[in-house]
């Protein structure tokens, strides 16, 4: 006999977005009093096996990963249950039992255009994932709108066709090189919006190519805020980090009220209340700033060095010293460039990203107020909190109780 409603999450392989999706639908699942399983089809052989998933777990309902979407909708034992594709393009003949949840690209790419004239580059430019799936198509579109709307227009770069002049096979070498000449002939200084994190490194390799300097030539952001692609590049690389959490949230809210029989009326903002059936979009938690759009205009490459040390390092009890002895100079010559290039101290900046990082703490997870400190690089004890309220003029209690409001208090914070 079952215990509670159960939520089966079926995803291809256990991923980074994955997880964060399932940490969402584990989060609503807990204040609804519902159970969450999870499948993994790498590990039945890739392929999707939804009877005997089914059979298993008893779920009351599906929720799917873009993966297997087809699958899932042709299935006739999943067709039977209420189920949520995740992340699938829109399709006009979903079932009634069937709903999406959705990334909004147009709030992906109003915030890609907002990070790259901030950092300085009016030139603005689309680059696809290398497959250029559906939600590269949709980011692409947005992004063109969204650049219009700023008055600013925008090019996409359009991978060279074959010789017998169809779109030539993905391939990293040739897309790279014919990017290469893309950026190349853009004419000036250039902001560029990758698709995805994985994309936004082949950017940095195509500028590497051509002799372009990030950011000063070409300023990049990505998608997704993917550390092994982010932190592990070089530069590191800005992201915006989209709300999977909250998509998680959304899409187990609309599945159980498809099980509750309440799915016509389940419409969540975004969808204007048209397209097939229910639809929820998540939007973006954050944008994480890193060298590749930040732009100093100061030609001490030490001081570049240290801005990008400090954020990368930050919370790991540094002070100002151990920021000068990576910078290689004397305490007084890093002292003065370094607030002549930001018009702050070294140990100013070492104490923002540590706000920062409180923040992303206080705003993001649920780590307890207490541990945020040891967690942000401070000995435990008051220091932070003191900081924190001189600073925001809110305790970090009342600043999360702020930020938690909802969808409204979701603003763009910077990392």
């Amino acid at each position: 006999m079952k215990s509670a409603n159960r939520i089966l999450v079926v995803v291809a392989e256990m991923g980074h977005n994955s997880q964060r999706e399932i940490a969402g639908v584990s989060d609503w699942a807990r204040e609804a009093g519902w159970a969450v399983d999870v499948v993994e089809g790498r590990l039945f052989g890739g392929k999707p096996d939804f009877a005997r998933w089914i059979d298993f777990w008893h779920p009351d309902g599906l929720l799917v990963d873009p993966d297997y979407a087809h699958e899932a909708l042709a299935d006739k034992a999943a067709r039977a249950l209420p189920t949520v594709i995740w992340d699938a393009a829109k399709t006009p003949d979903l079932p009634k039992n069937c709903a999406l949840v959705v990334s909004d690209s147009r709030v992906i790419a109003d915030a890609a255009v907002r990070e790259l004239l901030r950092a300085g580059h009016p030139r603005l430019a689309f680059v696809p994932a290398l497959e250029d799936p559906p939600y590269s198509r949709e980011r692409a579109a947005a992004f063109v709108a969204s650049a219009a709307a700023f008055g600013h227009p925008a090019t996409i770069y359009r991978p060279e066709a074959s010789a017998a002049g169809r779109a030539a096979a993905p391939d990293a070498s040739a897309f790279q090189r014919g990017l290469s000449r893309f950026l190349s002939s853009t004419g000036g200084p250039c902001g560029v919006f990758a698709a995805n994190d994985p994309t936004a490194a082949l950017v940095l390799k195509a500028c590497e190519m051509s002799g372009l300097r990030v950011p000063e030539d070409v300023a990049v952001v990505g998608v997704d805020d993917t550390a092994e692609y982010c932190e592990c590049s070089d530069p590191t690389i800005s992201s915006i980090r989209v709300d999977i959490e909250r998509g998680g949230r959304e899409g187990a809210a609309l599945l159980a009220a498809l099980a509750a029989g309440r799915g016509k009326r389940a419409r969540h903002s975004g969808n204007g209340g048209s397209g097939p059936g229910p639809v929820a979009h998540y939007g973006v938690q954050s944008v994480m700033r890193r060298a590749s759009t930040t732009v100093l205009h100061v030609q001490d490459y030490r001081v570049k060095f240290a801005v990008e040390w400090i954020r990368q390092h930050a919370c790991e009890r540094i002070d100002a010293a151990d920021v000068v002895a990576a910078m290689g100079c004397s305490r007084r010559l890093a002292d003065l460039n370094f607030r002549k290039a930001t018009g702050r101290t070294i140990l100013d900046e070492i104490h923002a990203r540590r706000l920062e990082r409180a923040k992303e703490l206080l705003k993001f997870t649920d780590v307890p107020v207490d541990d945020i400190p040891a967690r942000c690089g401070y000995v435990p004890g008051p220091y932070l909190g003191i900081l924190f309220r001189r600073t925001t003029g809110m305790t970090m209690r009342q600043w999360r109780k702020n930020a938690l409001r909802g969808p409204g208090s979701n603003d763009f914070a910077t990392g």
